[in-house]
């Protein structure tokens, strides 16, 4: 176990008390690794799975600076999983379930690798209403730049309703299923430091920003500090965000 302290990322924590105590967890669409680094700091023996390659080095990096060791591998959750029964006795899926091609069938899938009794988290992101840290901008982008542009992540809020993602869960066969709302917020200095922060970490909104001509950049900088204005506290922007965390078992 490694006595480091991290950042960790929005819903993680709650996630690891979700799983506190398991040793072999797995972490399905672990992306670049945050949470599963943060897994294996609690001494679990962790694998991460993946479609993206790309995230999956950036995972292998995480880890060897963090000093803890994973395994790692290409995988899809739409997919049968290299494992056998019962392989697992956590499972965690931070948001990543909201675009799976059917739900039940992943969430199916991923019950079939965890031991009896074992422990599944998933989290998800609430409704893009619930969420102007990620929908405002995206709001200000399709009415600067047209729909079109602003159609990417539509996936944010599926599953976004607490009784909606217990329900699939329920209907994949788990017990003891429960789900609620993580609120938190995000705060940064103003709209245009907001967006420079968005274009570094995010590559939707990346992928926008290099395409902005200067008219364009412009235009979209206003747009964005009108519709960021309501959530100004004193010196700094206050933008709220919302999880939907599920726990749940195997029988």
């Amino acid at each position: 176990m490694n006595d480091v302290p991290r950042t960790l990322p929005f819903g993680a924590a709650e996630t690891l008390a979700g799983v506190a105590g398991a040793e072999r967890v797995l972490d399905a669409g672990c992306g670049s690794g945050r949470l599963t680094v943060a897994l294996a700091d609690t001494g679990a023996a962790v694998t991460g799975i993946d479609t993206n390659t790309r995230q999956l080095g950036q995972a292998r990096g995480r880890a060897e600076k963090a000093g803890v060791e994973l395994t790692l591998l290409e995988a899809d959750f739409n997919a049968p999983l290299p494992f056998a029964d019962a392989s697992f006795d956590a499972v965690t899926s931070r948001l990543a379930l909201m675009a799976a091609d059917d739900a039940v069938a992943t969430l199916t899938e991923l019950r079939r690798v965890l031991e009896p009794g074992g422990r599944l988290v998933t989290v998800l992101w609430a409704a893009p209403d619930e969420n102007p840290w990620f929908s405002v901008p995206r709001e200000a982008i399709g009415a600067v730049l047209g729909p079109e542009q602003a159609s990417f992540a539509r996936a944010f809020g599926k599953l976004g309703d607490p009784d909606e993602a217990a329900a699939v869960h329920r209907a994949a066969g788990l017990a003891e299923v429960a789900a609620v709302r993580v609120r938190g917020t995000r705060t940064t200095p103003d709209a245009a430091s907001y967006w420079k922060e968005l274009a570094a970490e995010n590559g939707h909104f990346r992928r926008v920003s290099a395409g902005l001509g200067e008219s364009e950049a412009a235009a979209l900088a206003r747009e964005l500090q009108d519709r960021l204005a309501p959530y100004s506290e004193g010196t700094r922007l206050v933008l709220p965000r919302t999880l939907v965390l599920v726990t749940a078992r195997v029988a």
